[in-house]
C-alpha cells in the first residue's frame, strides 16, 4: 500500500466553488480537525483555524450544525489539546448551551403545535443530534447531552398530524430537505446522515457510556423494530430503502452502494452498536454476518464510486474498523479490510476535494489509521 501524502498545510483560497471556511465537511475547519487528529504542530493547526474563524463564527442560513458552524466548532476545539484555545474553548462551549437550549426549546414548540419536524432540527448533520456530538465532545459534563437525548427518544413516539399518526421523526419535506411535489406528505429518512440511523447511534453510544434517560431503552427498541420492518430481501440479500413515504408518494425501491452515509453498513452499524447496549446477541451476530456478506459482495461494492468518508471506501474502512473492534470474532475482518484498505489507497488522490468528509483529507486520516482521538464519532461509529 502507498504511503500517504501529508495534508495541505497552508488554506487555499478560501470559498472555492461556494465553499465556506468553517465547513467540517470541505472547509478549512475539516482540514483543522484532520491536522488536530494525526497530531499535527500546532502552528499548523492554527493556520487553519485562523482560516476558518477570520470571519468570525456567523451562520446567516440560520442552520449551524455539527458539520458547519458553531457546532462545528465547537467539535473540532474539543479535539485540539493546545493551552493556547483554552479561553475559545470557554467561550464556544458558553455559546454552544445558549444555542442547544434554544434549538431545544424551539424542537419542543414544533411538538406541542403537532406540527412535523425537519433535518433542519433533528439530523446528524444540521440538526440536534449533531448538536448532541459536539456538546458531548466540548461540553462532557453538561446536563445538556441528556436533553438532546431525551428529546431523541421523544422523536421515537409516534406524532398526530392532520388526523394522521406518522413516526416522530417524520419530516414536513422530501429526501433533498425541502417541499416536494413528489412528496405532499413529506417522509421519514433511515440514513445515518439525515435518519433514524443517527438517532440510533447517537442513543445507543450514549446508553453504552452510561448517559441514559427514562425511555432510552424502549426508544432503541422502537427504532430497532423500524428496520426491521423495512428491511427488504432480494437475491442479493438483505437492505434498507433510503426512505419511506405514504399517500401515495414514491418510495426508494434500489439498493444503494454500500456507504455510511444512506447504504446498509451505516445501518448495520447503528444496530451492531444497539445489540450491544441492550445485550441482544442474536442481533450481534446477525449484523456482523450481513456486513461479511456485504463485504464479499462484488456487485455491491460496484456501487461504491469514490474514496470519501460520506459514501466511499474511507467511510466503510472507518465502520468496518468500528464493528471489528466490538467483535468477538474481529479476526473475520481482517482479509476484507485489507481489500478495502488497496481500494481507499487507488481511489484517494482521485477525490477533487481537498477536505474532509467528501476530500482527500478524510481519505488520508483512515489510511493512517488516525482514530485514536475519537474523531470517529463525528459519523457515530465509536
Amino acid at each position: 500500500m502507498p504511503s500517504s501524502e501529508s495534508l495541505p498545510t497552508r488554506p487555499t483560497t478560501p470559498r472555492v466553488n461556494g465553499r465556506s471556511p468553517l465547513s467540517l465537511a470541505k472547509g478549512d475547519l475539516g482540514i483543522a480537525l484532520a491536522h488536530a487528529v494525526r497530531g499535527g504542530p500546532p502552528t499548523i493547526v492554527h493556520t487553519w483555524l485562523s482560516a476558518a474563524l477570520r470571519d468570525g463564527i456567523t451562520d446567516a442560513t440560520g442552520r449551524a450544525g455539527l458539520f458547519h458552524g458553531l457546532p462545528a466548532v465547537a467539535f473540532v476545539l474539543a479535539h485540539t489539546s493546545s493551552e493556547h484555545y483554552r479561553q475559545a474553548r470557554a467561550t464556544v462551549r458558553d455559546h454552544l448551551r445558549r444555542m442547544t437550549v434554544h434549538r431545544l426549546k424551539a424542537a419542543r414548540g414544533r411538538i406541542d403545535r403537532g406540527d412535523l419536524t425537519s433535518f433542519a432540527e433533528y439530523d446528524l448533520v444540521s440538526g440536534l443530534t449533531g448538536v448532541g456530538v459536539a456538546v458531548w465532545a466540548l461540553d462532557p459534563d453538561s446536563p445538556l447531552l441528556e436533553r438532546v437525548l431525551s428529546y431523541l427518544v421523544r422523536l421515537t413516539r409516534p406524532v398526530g398530524h392532520e388526523g394522521r399518526s406518522f413516526p416522530g421523526w417524520w419530516t414536513r419535506h422530501g429526501p433533498l430537505g425541502h417541499r416536494d411535489p413528489d412528496f405532499p406528505h413529506g417522509h421519514a429518512n433511515i440514513g445515518m446522515a439525515h435518519g433514524l440511523g443517527g438517532i440510533l447511534s447517537l442513543l445507543s453510544l450514549a446508553y453504552r457510556d452510561g448517559r441514559t434517560v427514562p425511555a432510552h431503552r424502549e426508544a432503541l427498541e422502537t427504532l430497532i423494530a423500524t428496520l426491521d420492518e423495512k428491511r427488504r430481501y432480494d437475491e442479493a440479500g438483505s437492505w434498507w430503502p433510503r426512505w419511506f413515504t405514504t399517500g401515495g408518494s414514491p418510495t426508494d425501491v434500489r439498493p444503494g452502494s454500500p456507504s455510511w452515509c444512506y447504504g446498509a453498513p451505516g445501518l448495520i452499524r447503528a444496530q451492531h452498536l444497539a445489540a450491544l447496549v441492550l445485550g441482544d446477541e442474536p442481533r450481534r451476530r446477525e449484523t456482523e454476518d450481513a456486513l461479511t456478506r456485504t463485504l464479499t459482495d462484488r456487485t455491491a461494492l460496484g456501487r461504491i464510486v469514490d474514496a470519501s468518508l460520506c459514501h466511499g471506501w474511507a467511510g466503510l474502512v472507518l465502520l468496518v474498523r468500528a464493528v471489528a473492534a466490538d467483535s468477538p470474532e474481529p479476526q473475520r475482518f481482517t482479509s476484507p479490510l485489507e481489500d478495502l484498505l488497496t481500494r481507499l489507497a487507488d481511489g484517494m488522490n482521485h477525490l477533487s476535494e481537498p477536505g474532509l468528509l467528501e476530500g482527500r483529507a478524510g481519505a488520508r486520516l483512515v489510511l493512517e489509521g488516525s482514530g485514536s482521538t475519537h474523531w470517529t464519532r463525528l459519523l457515530l461509529l465509536t
